[in-house]
């Protein structure tokens, strides 16, 4: 079985994740959306990156859950955003 590739939404959510301040919503509880200072991961997508290894949930910090990159994930990237 060969590694999955990321589509244009997971490789754009990938580079969110590499500045390393996504997290979860304070409304966790009421939405799955990560969010990030240049935008939004959708549920769907967090997802497939945490599925796939190439994003894992960091320890809680309130009701915030960040969201990282993984190595796998960084492979992923673009070299200027390694």
């Amino acid at each position: 079985m060969s590694t999955p590739k990321p589509t244009r939404a997971q490789r754009n959510a990938l580079a969110l994740l590499a500045d390393g301040d996504a997290y979860r919503s304070t409304r966790a509880f009421a939405s799955a959306d990560v969010h990030a200072p240049d935008g939004r991961i959708t549920a769907a997508t967090t997802t497939v990156l945490v599925r796939n290894g190439w994003a894992t949930w960091g320890t809680e910090v309130g009701l915030r859950k960040p969201l990282l990159l993984t190595d796998s994930g960084r492979s992923h990237l673009p070299a200027d955003q390694k």
